[in-house]
């Protein structure tokens, strides 16, 4: 078959509807641009590049810290960022006496300071940084000076926060939780103790470079008081305290003994739990028996116990109160009820410098407590002529005052009383001073030494 031939169906175009040489020319086409134009936008685009370029040196690069093996390096932002954003910066250092930079960012920097590790210690070292953007890695700055590695010294230094200030309050059976942030350089060497005696029995301590922390579990009224803080290191000293208080009953009574057959005293217990004491309870126990019987309760630290046996034998137990409860009680000594020894004693208060005053014609009585046991026998003298009997004084014994009584005084009756107390535990002797207000004496040896017709000389 002939290819050329017209395919069925289709019209052979005519010659008239085929398109001619200047139909073609008449067809519209794109216009190419002027040559004006072409050279514009080139200029443009020249414009453009040598606008956009890499940025300037970072500003003030420096030093601002070195340890044994790092240096921590700052700086600021470059004042050309060649017309488009910074997006980091390349530290590298150099050792004194080498050629060769070293890198020390794998990757740009986003910040203005960075820390460069793994220095040898005792070299010194130049440091440079370099900003980057989109165009590359601009012009680097580096530091003014050689930087010696070395550990720089800093005094120790801590932070109490507002409740460390103050007392901290911690319930029985709670945790104290003391956290102190620390620094200094090198790192301070940490000391916790308590009274002058380390904590370490009852507390768990964690000491960092930046913090200490003390950790008491559990605590009770023992672990109460003024804790102490040491920072030391090479540059300095810096000590603080906290003082804790922990809520808690109180401790038990001290000292509890007997004073004599029914009478006990104690002091106040240690540790008073964190709140006032508001009292004592006392109880007893006779022996041969387990129970113990309430005696009182009381606000004072004595008590005379009365009513009980003479020859049974007791023991007695005191406990402080407070708002949380009772005290554990503190047990007295086992006391046979019998009667005691004690020394005779006097009480001359009620004696102005032991000086009685009167006047002539006036009744005196000096009155004196005394105390003893067995009784003490009472005894008075005047300006130590012993054995010899007051004339004109009566004296009067109860069993618990002795009086010297002297009616319508004169100046006689003036000088010192001696009274003497004296049983089997011992003896003491004390002076009283009666000075009687009288009218004068005669004068004596009166004698006519010469006579005169006219007068006489006495």
């Amino acid at each position: 078959a002939n290819l050329l031939q017209p395919r069925p169906g289709l019209k052979e175009e005519s010659s008239s509807n085929r398109p001619t040489s200047a139909r073609l020319r008449q067809r519209q086409l794109p216009p190419l641009c002027s040559s004006s134009t072409a050279a514009g936008r080139i200029q443009e685009s020249t414009r453009l590049r040598q606008a956009i370029r890499v940025p300037g040196s970072p500003v003030n690069p420096r030093v601002t810290d070195t340890t044994k093996t790092t240096a921590e390096l700052h700086w600021g932002k470059p004042l050309d960022d060649g017309g488009m954003d910074v997006t980091g910066y390349i530290v590298e250092h150099k050792k004194d006496g080498e050629e060769a930079w070293v890198k020390d960012t794998t990757s740009p920097l986003r910040i203005t300071e960075f820390v460069v590790p793994g220095l040898q210690a005792g070299a010194k070292y130049h440091f440079r940084i370099a900003a980057v953007n989109a165009m590359g890695v601009g012009e680097p700055a580096q530091t003014a000076d050689l930087v010696e590695i070395i550990e720089r010294e800093e005094i120790p230094d801590l932070e109490l926060d507002v409740e460390l200030r103050r007392t901290l309050v911690v319930k029985a059976g709670n945790s104290i939780r003391l956290f102190v942030p620390i620094k200094g350089r090198p790192t301070p060497a940490v000391t916790w103790s308590k009274e002058d005696t380390a904590v370490k029995t009852r507390a768990i301590i964690d000491n960092t470079e930046s913090y200490t922390l003390l950790v008491i579990p559990d605590c009770n009224r023992r672990d109460a008081g003024k804790y102490d803080l040491t920072l030391e290191n090479a540059a300095g000293k810096k000590t603080a305290y906290v003082n804790v208080k922990v809520l808690d009953s109180p401790g038990p009574p001290l000292n509890l003994k007997p004073k004599n057959s029914v009478s006990l005293a104690w002091t106040k217990p240690k540790h008073d739990g964190g709140s006032r004491i508001t009292g004592y309870v006392l109880e007893a126990q006779k022996k041969g028996t387990d129970q113990w019987t309430h005696v009182t309760t009381v606000k004072s630290l004595d008590f005379t116990v009365k009513n009980l046996n003479e020859s049974e034998e007791y023991v007695f137990r005191v406990m402080a109160v407070n708002l949380s409860g009772r005290s554990l009680p503190r047990e007295s000594k086992h006391v046979v009820i019998r009667e005691q020894s004690t020394e005779p004693e006097f009480d001359l208060r009620g004696i102005c410098q032991k000086t009685v005053i009167a006047k002539a014609g006036d009744n005196i009585k000096v009155e004196v407590p005394v105390t003893g046991r067995p009784k003490p026998t009472v005894s008075w003298q005047k300006d130590n002529q012993n054995d010899e009997p007051l004339d004109r004084a009566t004296i009067e014994n109860t069993s618990s005052f002795t009086s010297l009584v002297i009616g319508n005084v004169n100046r006689f009756d003036s000088g010192k009383y001696n009274l003497t107390v004296e049983n089997s535990s011992g003896s003491k002797t004390v002076s009283v001073t009666v000075r009687v207000l009288d009218t004068p004496g005669a004068p004596q040896n009166l004698k006519i030494s010469q006579v005169t017709k006219e007068s006489v000389t006495l």
